[in-house]
């Protein structure tokens, strides 16, 4: 009975299904791809029949070329993954048009220099190579006695337009967001820093669901060794498979255990950029909108770039709100459960009377009610994500509404627990990252309890130890916490609040090291002094 469950869980040795590490990309490259090409044209044919079995939107075009000495030529290709107008014009047009075959015969150099025109064109000599060229989309195009083949770009966009950013709105700035096409995302990146300095490093995670990364970072702005250490973080993932972003996270961060990542999502190309000139990285991908910024900190993951694109009054109030907000949405429900439950004593005299007089129809303790409607405005804001986007919006404005007005009518619930979850969740609401904001979700939870067993005392000791967490986590050997912890007086003037524009003369001094100096530090915008604006020294009046 034993033996027949481990083999049914793949655990028994010898089973097959328990593998070392690597086993996979070891059995790859076992398969009948890792060979040399034929020079046999019917040979290839075969070997392509055998390596893409079952696949009915495999095309094999094979044509004739030269009246003299005729050569045959194959072109294999993906259905779905091809432009045919592009394969008609940069392949099969120009081919077939040309009836002269050179005097020596078709050679791999003479079809790329003078017969094919299409503006990426690889040469391969073995079938792994092939097969996942072909796999990826390119075309392959075999010759009757040559024992390597070309492999031609075609590809059929098949990727959504550029839209605006959707967990990243802005009222003021750029409205262009990423989406799931690699080159796309490139280009939005290479439209706002047209400069040589700008490194695109790929790198591709997953033997059977492929995904290619582009690695993205400033020459001589990054500082030491952040590439070179992303790489090798990335080339370490064996898997079969990535599909979003959000694994990647989960294999590439210094904290694993840790409730914030270190690491920043954005679909937001403005933000990439800005995070390339503080001398961090970025990693853009070809599945997902969502690139991904490394290092970062708490500070960074609290900006947001609308705070450069307003007056620094505005952005620095912005900043200071987020904060707050930051701060209500982890303390506010542990706060109001810890004084009402334990410290009745710093609430006044007339506002306890008002709450005692709202919580006499309530049966349960304020921990478990507080949980009860925190555990609705959840429901609520999952519901509003997985439900049509003509449906959310009204079935959580709606819901709210009801939940609130029940709750308090059935005595399930008081209406301030009903005032302190609605502004706690719109509190998780007004902050920068979407990442923040999930993890203030779950932070929330441990608050409400420890207020709810230990008052006050649980709070602080609870807050303590986040902090104290947060003090030691890194995000690829950065402080999460600067500039605060360790503190660096230079880079407080943008962190809390936003300094001007001209006094931001340096970059931040962990990250921007390697080229310190943003700008040059005589920009202050001043009038223009009398006797030089044109008007023999009188001002105008």
């Amino acid at each position: 009975m034993l033996n027949w469950l481990l083999n049914r869980l793949g655990l028994k040795k010898g089973s097959g299904a328990l593998r070392k590490p690597g086993a996979l990309r070891a059995r790859v490259k076992q398969d009948p791809e890792d060979r040399p090409l034929s020079k046999k044209l019917d040979d290839n044919k075969k070997v392509l029949a055998e390596i893409f079995d079952r696949c009915d939107d495999l095309v094999m075009r094979e044509f004739t070329i030269g009246k003299q000495n005729p050569v045959r030529l194959l072109a294999v290709f993906l259905d779905p993954l091809v432009d045919f107008t592009q394969l008609y014009n940069y392949l099969l047009n120009p081919l077939m048009s040309n009836p002269q075959v050179p005097p020596a015969g078709i050679t791999i150099a003479w079809l790329k220099e003078q017969a094919v025109q299409a503006g990426q064109i690889r040469e391969h000599d073995r079938w792994l190579a092939m097969a996942n060229e072909i796999a990826d989309g390119l075309v392959g195009l075999f010759v009757d006695g040559q024992n390597r083949a070309l492999v031609i770009t075609a590809f059929e966009d098949n990727s959504r337009q550029i839209e605006q950013p959707v967990s990243e709105s802005v009222s003021r700035g750029a409205s262009e967001a990423f989406n799931e096409d690699g080159r796309t995302n490139l280009a939005l990146v290479r439209k706002r820093l047209r400069t040589t300095r700008l490194a695109v490093e790929k790198v591709e995670v997953g033997a059977v669901a492929k995904a290619t990364i582009y690695v993205l970072y400033l020459k001589s702005y990054v500082y030491d060794g952040l590439p070179e250490e992303i790489k090798t973080r990335l080339k370490r993932i064996k898997t079969d498979g990535i599909l979003a972003s959000g694994q990647i996270e989960e294999y590439i961060n210094d904290s694993p255990w840790s409730l914030f990542s270190g690491l920043g999502v954005t679909e937001r190309p403005d933000r990439i950029v800005a995070a390339l000139l503080a001398g961090k990285a970025a990693l853009v991908f070809s599945i997902t909108p969502y690139a991904i910024i490394a290092p970062v900190t708490l500070n960074s993951e609290m900006q947001s770039p609308e705070d450069h694109y307003n007056r620094f009054w505005f952005g620095s109030f912005s900043r200071l709100l987020r904060w707050g907000a930051l701060l209500t949405a982890v303390l506010a429900p542990a706060f109001y459960v810890a004084i009402t439950s334990y410290h009745q004593e710093m609430i006044p005299t007339d506002l306890l009377m008002t709450l005692l007089a709202t919580r006499a129809a309530v049966p349960f303790p304020v921990m478990v009610e507080t949980l009860i409607m925190g555990f609705a405005f959840e429901l609520l804001q999952e519901a509003g994500i997985r439900l049509p986007k003509t449906f959310g919006q009204t079935i959580g404005v709606v819901g709210a509404i009801l939940i609130g007005q029940i709750a308090v009518s059935t005595g399930l619930a008081s209406p301030a627990v009903v005032v302190v979850m609605a502004l706690t969740a719109i509190s998780s609401y007004s902050l920068a990252s979407l990442d923040i904001s999930t993890m203030v979700r779950v932070i929330r939870l441990g608050f409400i309890l420890a207020a709810g067993f230990l008052g006050l005392f649980g709070v602080l000791a609870l807050f303590s130890m986040l902090t104290f967490q947060l003090c030691a986590q890194r995000s690829f050997g950065i402080p999460f916490l600067s500039p605060f912890a360790p503190l660096s007086l230079g880079d407080l003037k943008d962190s809390l609040i936003r300094a001007p524009a001209w006094l931001l003369n340096l970059r931040p001094r962990l990250t921007g090291y390697a080229e310190p100096q943003r700008q040059h530090s005589d920009l202050k915008p001043s009038p223009p002094k009398p006797g030089n604006s044109g008007d023999s020294g009188q001002e105008r009046g």
